[in-house]
């Protein structure tokens, strides 16, 4: 990463009081974690660049196919040929967009805050659903909101941690369009790191790790989705509480596979 580049923000550690710094390439390309000077990996860069996500490139082609019958007959230009297949990544940053409105919405929630007209139409329905999984899930006490944990080469930000007696859980909240092993392989190195960081202190049992999609599809026309329209939220939601040692034993593969992809290697020619 370029200094020049990079963007500087202190997440306060899980449990400790302390805080950690992220590192974000202003000009994509990942993000990095700094603890007491040493730098790691986030989990979601990691598992982006480790892990083939057949699920994006079959939504990239089918935006691609989307777009070129969209336009048929229209005369090729530089112009349309970028709108062509820049298309998913405006969906992607308009999709990104409504789930970090979500997330601060969750946060002021757990906090008792006043929402302050923050809930449109559009999210209410969400705001419903999430309700329903907060009051199933009551006796688990609020710990922190995007607070930061860090393992063997790796480091992310936490959603949410509850607490109910000795034991803890890591949740993530996602606004995608379903539940993928990604996911899971995220909360599973969150909840691995929280246990090795507290391993000897806080009095700490067992870590959970769950993650809770608010359900949401765009409309469909002829049985095919209309991703011209905004996303529709019902008040319904889904979780998995993951079993963590398995999901994590696939994630340390991934750390292995990036390490090694990450060493030099000196070439011969005779």
């Amino acid at each position: 990463m370029s200094t020049k580049e990079i963007v500087r923000k202190d997440i306060p550690i899980a449990l400790s009081g302390e805080y950690m710094t992220q590192l974000t390439n202003a000009s994509g390309g990942g993000r990095k974690y700094e603890v007491n000077g040493k730098q790691y990996d986030s989990v979601t860069t990691l598992i982006n660049n480790t892990l083939r996500n057949f699920g994006v490139e079959r939504w990239k082609d089918g935006w691609i196919s989307d777009q070129l019958a969209h336009f048929d007959g229209r005369q090729l230009t530089s112009s349309l040929a970028t709108e062509i297949v820049t298309a998913s990544a405006r969906e992607m940053e308009e999709s990104a967009s409504i789930g970090t409105h979500m997330h601060s919405i969750i946060e002021a929630l757990l906090r008792n805050e006043e929402l302050e007209n923050q809930v449109t139409d559009q999210l209410e329905p969400a705001v419903r659903a999430w309700l329903k999984w907060r009051r199933q899930f009551i006796e688990w006490q609020l710990v922190g909101t995007e607070v930061g944990v860090y393992g063997d080469g790796y480091a992310g930000q936490v959603d949410a941690l509850f607490k109910q007696g000795d034991q803890y859980m890591v949740v993530d909240w996602k606004t995608s369009s379903g539940l993928y092993d990604s996911s899971f392989l995220q909360v599973a190195a969150y909840a691995h790191a929280l246990k090795d960081m507290y391993a000897y202190g806080y009095g700490m049992g067992s870590v959970k790790a769950c993650v809770v999609r608010l359900v949401n599809d765009y409309p469909r026309v002829g049985g095919k989705k209309n991703r011209r329209v905004p996303k529709i939220f019902s008040d319904k939601c889904e979780y998995v509480c993951i079993d963590v040692r398995s999901w994590y034993n696939t994630f340390s593969h991934l750390v292995a596979t990036s390490s090694g992809v990450k060493q030099k290697v000196q070439k011969v020619r005779i």
